[in-house]
């Protein structure tokens, strides 16, 4: 008997096959691809960044003949993180007779190179002097030998670019390898924080600047999550009936929200049944419940004119300078227009249709609640 499993997955990255429409957006990374340009792709997180990439990189491959590498750079810190991470890449990338060539040549260097299990993270265990930065710049230049090895153009994805920040000139040393790549690569740069992005790529004194052309990833359009959602009940004995306009309504485009929604909700309409809004009522408790503990903790993590500022977008409906909210809240003005742009800068708040909003639905809602405990 075939099992009975909840189709909605949330909290890991889809596979190709299973993202949200998407179509649109991935076509347009390819053609930035096939056409040898650079790309720098930006949202929210949790807005289905990393999905988007897998996609694009998995038809890239299957269409176009494109060798894909996804180096994730979440929380690097050092030049030894970052030459772990693009070693580990382009060994989940390497299969077969390429595999073999590059592999070789990788040993030949001398540096402790390897896609195999003896690479650079064990050298550096081994050896706490080890030196991890000849084996980047050799990391950094496989796509030079890549295409030297008979190897087609390489299209690398760099997840989590803005966490390079975080090491000093290492956009400079990407750059002068970059460059270089023209013939033979397409990048990729996505990252989460669109402030730091900005920084990287638009301020003129840094080495990245304008070598990428900007793609920002939107919310999802709510008929797509509601065919998505309606035909994974279907496919699975159910209904999701009157249940679906509060969902659509509450996750606003959001898409691991809808997700998570979703998720929840199939878990209380059992097979052979029509969601109804008792069903999402209990959905949406459930799920408020699961995030309770990630949003104290997140919401702790903002200083008091952060605070303010998010719960007056809020009760703002968009506009945090209403006078009798401001005055509610002891807020000033200048205090929101020193505290909207850090919040725009880290995603926790964006413009959409001329107002403000509080990105993740969920949260706007969890602090709302503050008010009336």
């Amino acid at each position: 008997m075939q099992p009975d499993v909840n189709p909605f997955v949330y909290s890991r990255p889809l596979a190709p096959e299973e993202i949200i429409d998407r179509d649109q957006e991935t076509e347009t990374l390819l053609r930035h691809a096939i056409g040898g340009h650079f790309a720098r792709l930006f949202a929210p997180r949790k807005f289905g960044k990393t999905s988007l990439l897998r996609r694009a990189l998995a038809d890239g491959h299957a269409k176009h003949g494109l060798t894909p590498v996804l180096v994730d750079l979440y929380r690097v810190s050092s030049i030894a993180d970052v030459t772990v991470r693009f070693e580990r890449a382009y060994s989940r990338a390497l299969k077969g007779p390429l595999r073999a060539r590059v592999e070789e040549f990788l040993q030949r260097t001398g540096i402790g190179l390897s896609l195999g299990a003896y690479g650079i993270s064990a050298k550096l265990q081994m050896e706490s002097r080890f030196d991890p930065l000849p084996a980047l710049h050799a990391l950094l230049d496989l796509p030079l030998t890549l295409n030297e090895r008979g190897g087609r153009r390489a299209f690398i994805a760099i997840d989590e670019f803005q966490d390079i920040a975080r090491i000093p000139d290492l956009d400079g040393l990407i750059r002068s390898h970059i460059q270089l790549h023209g013939d033979v690569a397409s990048y990729v740069f996505a990252g989460s924080e669109p402030g730091m992005m900005k920084q990287l790529f638009e301020d003129r004194d840094r080495p990245l600047y304008g070598s990428a052309v900007p793609q920002r990833l939107l919310r999802l359009a709510d008929e797509d999550i509601a065919a998505y959602v309606s035909e994974r009940f279907h496919d699975t004995g159910r209904s999701v009936g009157e249940a679906l306009n509060p969902l659509l309504a509450t996750a606003l485009g959001h898409p691991q929200r809808a997700m998570l929604m979703a998720h929840r909700l199939w878990e209380e309409v059992d097979q052979g049944e029509t969601g109804a809004i008792e069903h999402w009522n209990a959905a949406h408790t459930a799920t408020l419940a699961e995030l309770d503990a990630e949003f104290d903790a997140r919401w702790r993590g903002f200083d008091s004119s952060e605070q303010k500022t998010m719960r007056a977008v809020i009760a703002g409906h968009g506009s945090p300078y209403r006078a009798e909210v401001i005055r509610r809240l002891a807020l000033t003005k200048s205090m929101i227009r020193r505290a909207l742009p850090r919040l725009t800068a880290t995603a926790e708040i964006e413009t959409v249709d001329g107002a403000h909003v509080v990105v993740d639905p969920l949260f706007a809602e969890w602090i709302a609640g503050i008010e009336t405990e």
